[in-house]
């Protein structure tokens, strides 16, 4: 086993996003309300710690749900499809801070969903702190 390079498997992820993110649907922007990002259970989520060159990287299923929004197209009466949450693949890298934490940086790939087209779509995490 390298010491200097640790592979991990992600076991839980939660974040919310309070003031969502701008949507736009039927030529209308809209904010989503809060947005939730969990940890999708049918993808292997994993990732590299590399102590040699201070880097780590990772690639997270997550689910990202909607739920104020998701309310209001129930209300509206639209597809179920529309509501269901969106599955993405997110990878990211970033530097190992001198407390052993991570500050990743990452683009989502948005898997297939009627709200969202993927030529349409983008979304990336910025790092945080």
């Amino acid at each position: 086993m390298d010491k200097q390079r640790i592979d991990f498997r992600v076991s839980r992820l939660s974040a919310t996003v309070p003031e969502g993110v701008p949507v736009r649907w039927q030529g209308k922007e809209l904010r989503s309300g809060p947005l939730s990002i969990e940890l999708d259970e049918t993808g292997e989520s994993r990732g590299r710690i590399d102590y040699a060159d201070r880097r780590a990287t990772g690639e997270f299923h997550v689910r990202l749900t909607f739920p104020e929004l998701a309310d209001v197209l129930e209300d509206a009466g639209v597809d179920p499809e529309l509501t269901r949450p969106v599955r993405a693949v997110l990878r990211s890298a970033g530097d190992v801070l001198p407390d052993h934490s991570f500050a990743l940086a990452g683009v989502c790939q948005l898997l297939p969903h009627e709200l969202f087209p993927q030529d349409e779509s983008t979304a990336s995490v910025l790092p945080g702190r």
